[in-house]
This record gives structure tokens, sequence and C-alpha cells, in this order.
């Protein structure tokens, strides 16, 4: 019968590196979802805007397509980021961000929407 000698590395080591997942699972899930319900938000206002007549129409059309396009590169960069490792990968995140607050504020600055 063999020895084998067998390393398992700390509870303590691997616990952190588990929470260290666990809140960049967290993060990513929370930007996803922002996403996710930006594109929505903007879609139900652009049905809105398709069903109404008004003299800046064709300006607020626009900027819903604007924002499509943009919230859709948004979600491509952070599938990019989610695939990087650090630090690469928390700059991309925080564009990430950044691009979401900026829509979000868009959309409620322009569209009297408010984002909670």
């Amino acid at each position: 019968m063999a020895n084998h000698a067998v390393w398992n590395p700390p509870t303590e080591l691997r616990d952190q590196s588990e929470s260290l997942q666990g809140a960049e699972s967290a993060l990513d899930n929370n930007l996803e979802n922002r996403i996710n319900n930006l594109d929505k938000l903007v879609d139900s206002i652009n049905s809105a805007l398709g069903q109404e007549t008004f003299s800046g129409k064709p300006d607020a059309l626009d900027l819903v397509n604007d924002l499509h396009l943009k919230i859709r590169a948004t979600h491509n960069m952070l599938r990019v980021a989610k695939l990087l490792r650090e630090p690469a990968r928390e700059s991309m995140l925080s564009k990430v961000r950044d691009s979401l607050n900026d829509f979000e504020h868009i959309v409620a600055s322009r569209f009297g929407v408010e984002m909670t």
C-alpha cells in the first residue's frame, strides 16, 4: 500500500476565496439585473412613444434607439468583464457601473421616470 501525500488548503483560505467569489457573483448579478431592468424600461418607453403623437417624437425615438444600442454594448462589456482577471476585471466592471448610472440618469431626466 503506497503512502500518498494529500494537501488540502486550509479551510480559512478556501472560505475567503468562496466569499470573494460569492461577492463577485452578487455584484455581477446586480449589474446584470440593472441592465435587464433598464432594457425593459426603455422597451416600455419605446412602446409608449409609439402610441403617442407629439412634436418631439422623432428626437425621443432617436434617444430610445441610442439607449438600446448603448445598453446592449454595456451588457457585452459586462460579459467580457466576467471573463477577465483582476485588475482588468474591476476596471471593466467600474465602466459598466458608470455607464448604467449615466443611462439611469438620462432615462430619469429625459423621460420623467424615477429610478429606484
